[in-house]
């Protein structure tokens, strides 16, 4: 069984019905949180719903999944644009049940069928390790670079699971969230490279070139992050709130 899974969605709710639909494995708590705020639900009647007031991005979704359920041994996060092959879950499952050290699995980064945190599953243990998702690198992009560097450098074991997950749409590998709106594709224009600015602060360097193994080159613990209303402000989506 999965303990929770979390869906963080800000649009293509048609294509998170679809993911639904390919689940073939028991669910113990399914989590929707509603990132186009807008009041959306899904059909499946186990869904539970976190309600921001301003869209929470990916790492922040994943994030307010796990501390809404601490209870958990081990958490499953998935985007809305991919679906499960048959047996792809109960994989994952196993490769999750009776584990006590540090470990997430993940698609891998190397080959081009499905982005890698298109979904994941990591444990307690991995959190303990090395802390959650920065949810600075707001809304999505490098969020995933940057997990990886702290879980490679926190002794995490990190596993690279595909399988027959597809992800895109109609054989399109990709973002389907910023594919599908004019108005997305934008705004990721504008924030994709603030988070790339942000993570060479953070790590001295681009992935695979980075310099610093703590962040920031500060005597901090790899859970360790910034906060940058400014640069918030300035990575919403959409039209920032005027200052009151």
């Amino acid at each position: 069984m999965i303990p929770v899974l979390i869906i963080p969605a800000v649009s293509r709710f048609d294509l998170l019905e679809r993911l639904l639909a390919s689940l073939d494995e028991p669910v113990g708590r399914l989590v929707i949180v509603d990132n186009s705020c807008n009041g959306a639900t899904v059909s499946d009647p186990r869904a539970e719903y976190i309600r921001p007031i301003t869209g929470l991005g990916y790492p922040g979704g994943i994030n307010a999944g796990i501390l809404q359920t601490p209870q958990a041994p081990w958490w499953f996060f998935a985007s809305v644009d991919i679906m499960f092959g048959p047996g792809d879950l109960a994989t994952i499952v196993a490769e999750m049940s009776d584990v006590d050290w540090p470990q997430l699995v993940t698609g891998d980064r190397h080959d081009t069928r499905l982005l890698r945190f298109a979904y994941g599953a990591l444990n307690a243990e991995c959190v303990d390790a090395v802390g959650l998702m920065d949810d600075g690198f707001y809304p999505i992009y490098f969020d995933d670079d940057d997990y990886e560097r702290r879980c490679r450098l926190g002794d995490v074991e990190w596993v690279t699971y595909n399988g027959n997950i597809r992800h895109g749409e109609n054989g399109d590998v990709g973002s389907v969230t910023i594919k599908s709106d004019d108005e997305h594709r934008r705004a990721n224009s504008r924030t994709f490279p603030l988070n790339a600015a942000r993570y060479v602060e953070k790590w001295g360097g681009m992935p695979g070139s980075e310099i610093f193994t703590t962040p920031y080159g500060l005597a901090v613990p790899l859970s360790f992050t910034r906060p940058d209303m400014a640069g918030r402000r300035a990575r919403i989506w959409g039209s920032p709130p005027s200052n009151p």
